[in-house]
């Protein structure tokens, strides 16, 4: 484990960051790391992540944190489901297993961040409208989440949506139900194996429900499955909720009906995001999501991807439907619609096929 000779575990809110201190001789390599060509970086993610499975199996890390003397040069979240040492029993069809990254996301033009629950509380920074969030716990009204850069703070719960709605099983032979999404937050309802459950949205592994009083509450994401959620009727529903915004005014940064409609990524993110994907938020990143398909084996629910402007550059995304149609949100002064991709006007400015779905 060369690097590794100085490492720890750290419990924070419940759960456990590995932080790893690199040596001084190593600060010309973590410049390196922050650059998106570094070799490097995958290797030593690749060993940290070995070194969990050899030295904490039985532990859900959550974060790797790489350190140089007292800097943090990089964190490398790993979601649940992705690259977290599995317990020998745990489930293989789990809500943690699908959905990789949170699925709340700040509605007001601007969002405060507070120290506390509380409008009483100075800011410490501001949110702004389709922000990701990442919750941590539940405190009347505000939510206490954690910023990308590691602080902790508060927002109001009035401003901040799921693009996540599901329902499913337990697996688990009892399940406990928590204030928040944590293992640290107090227990106030059980669940049952074989219980059904609403989803209302989902974060960081952790599932928040509806139970059938009306509470809301949170589970571990690990032992609920979709059972009645397959990938066809994914795909099934992709297809047929593209369709019924067929008609949606093009908005430039729309990226949900509130929004009053959508621009071209924005119909996709929000479409994906009713199945429970979460898709980055412009076209040219999206190409590089879900898997590649060649152009002869596209199906319905893959995106497909053009270069409206002849660069060879994606800066266009659809929604393939099949028969080779695709619905998209195509440009301002225009609605959503389905179009054939087979004329050779967007023949000649395809790009790629990405299958989100698989």
């Amino acid at each position: 484990m060369g690097y590794f000779n100085n490492y720890r575990l750290v419990e924070e809110d419940g759960e456990y960051i590995l932080e790893i201190m690199l040596g001084r001789d190593m600060e010309e390599f973590a410049k390196e790391f922050l650059s998106d060509e570094a070799a490097e970086s995958s290797e030593l993610e690749s060993k940290a992540k070995e070194l969990i499975k050899e030295k904490y199996a039985n532990i859900k890390v959550k974060s790797i944190k790489f350190i140089v003397g007292t800097a943090v040069i990089a964190i490398i979240p790993l979601y649940a489901g992705s690259v977290t040492a599995q317990a020998a029993n745990a489930p293989t069809a789990s809500i943690a297993q699908t959905v990789k990254s949170t699925s709340f996301y700040v509605t007001a033009s601007k969002l405060n961040v507070r120290r506390g629950p509380s409008t009483s509380y100075s800011i410490i920074h501001a949110l702004w409208n389709g922000n990701r969030v990442t919750i941590i716990s539940e405190a009347g009204n505000w939510y206490r989440i954690r910023l990308s850069d590691g602080r902790i703070g508060f927002v109001s719960k009035d401003y901040i949506r799921s693009d996540y709605t599901s329902s499913g099983t337990v697996t688990a032979s009892q399940l406990n139900v928590r204030q928040g999404p944590s293992t640290s937050e107090m227990i106030f309802h059980t669940l049952w194996k074989g219980n059904r459950v609403s989803i209302i949205g989902v974060s960081n592994g952790w599932c928040r429900i509806r139970l059938s009083d009306g509470r809301i509450g949170w589970v571990s994401g690990e032992y609920i499955t979709e059972a009645g959620s397959t990938q066809q009727q994914k795909i099934d529903k992709v297809v047929s909720l593209s369709k019924s915004l067929i008609g949606t005014p093009y908005v430039f940064g729309g990226k949900s009906p509130a929004d009053g409609g959508f621009d071209c990524s924005g119909l996709t993110v929000y479409v994906f995001g009713q199945v429970g994907y979460t898709l980055n938020r412009i076209s040219t990143e999206q190409a590089t999501q879900g898997v590649y398909v060649s152009s002869g084996n596209k199906k319905a629910g893959d995106l497909v991807f053009f270069s409206i402007n002849g660069t060879g550059k994606v800066d266009h995304v659809g929604i393939y439907i099949g028969n080779g149609q695709m619905i998209h949100s195509p440009k301002p002064g225009d609605t959503v619609k389905t179009v054939s991709i087979d004329t050779s006007y967007w023949q000649q400015r395809y790009i790629s096929t990405r299958r989100i779905i698989y």
